[in-house]
C-alpha cells in the first residue's frame, strides 16, 4: 500500500471513529418531564426521603435526538409527606422526579420542579361540629335546668360532645393514584453521553 493510500486510509479510520464514538449532549434546565405513577402514593403511609416507580410518558427529545423513550423508567422521590391529624393539620406531600432511564441503558440522576398538595383543613370542619354541639348542649341545658349555670354546663358538655364527634370523623389524608399524570421541568441542566 502506497504513502497516499495509507494517509486516505488513516483520515477515514479517524472519520468514522469520530462518528461512532458517543457525543455530549446537554439536556437543558426547564425541558419537560411528563411521567406517570407506577404506584399510588398516599399521605396516611408515605414516607419523605422514600421513592416510588413512575414512566414517562413522553419522550425526552433535544435537538432531533431522542435522549429518553416514552415508558423509560423514572424514580420519583417523595421529598415531604405528612399524613393528616384527627383534629388538626392538614395532610400534605411533595415529590418529584429523581432519575431517568436513557434511551441508551444508562440511568442519571436528574432534579425537577416539585409537585405538591395538601389536604383539606380540618378547623372549618371540626368548629362546625363543635359549635353545633355546643348550641345543642346549652339548649338542653336551659330546658333542663331553666337557669344560667344550667346553660353554660350544657353548653361545655355539648362542645365535648362536638370534639369528640370532630375527632371520630376521622383523618383527611389522600391519594395520588397509579397512572395519574404529571408534568414536572428540569431545575439544572445534564449533560449526557449518547
Amino acid at each position: 500500500m502506497n504513502a497516499k493510500a495509507t494517509a486516505v486510509f488513516a483520515l477515514l479510520f479517524l472519520a468514522f471513529g469520530a462518528l461512532a464514538s458517543p457525543a455530549p449532549i446537554t439536556i437543558p434546565a426547564g425541558t419537560p418531564v411528563h411521567f406517570k405513577l407506577n404506584e399510588t402514593i398516599n399521605t396516611a403511609t408515605a414516607k419523605g426521603g422514600t421513592r416510588v416507580s413512575g414512566e414517562l410518558t413522553q419522550p425526552i427529545v433535544v435537538n432531533g435526538k431522542t435522549i429518553a423513550n416514552e415508558g423509560a423508567a423514572v424514580s420519583v422521590k417523595i421529598t415531604n409527606a405528612e399524613a393528616s391529624g384527627r383534629i388538626g393539620g392538614s395532610a400534605h406531600l411533595t415529590f418529584h422526579v429523581a432519575s431517568i432511564k436513557l434511551a441508551n441503558g444508562q440511568r442519571i440522576d436528574v432534579s425537577t420542579s416539585s409537585y405538591s398538595r395538601e389536604g383539606k383543613a380540618h378547623a372549618k370542619h371540626n368548629a362546625t361540629y363543635i359549635a353545633t354541639a355546643g348550641v345543642v348542649g346549652a339548649l338542653a341545658g336551659q330546658a333542663i335546668g331553666g337557669n344560667r349555670n344550667s346553660t353554660a354546663k350544657g353548653a361545655a358538655i355539648g362542645a365535648g360532645v362536638g370534639i369528640g364527634a370532630a375527632a371520630a370523623t376521622g383523618k383527611f389524608d389522600f391519594e395520588e393514584k397509579a397512572g395519574t399524570h404529571y408534568n414536572l421541568k428540569l431545575k439544572n441542566s445534564v449533560t449526557v453521553t449518547m
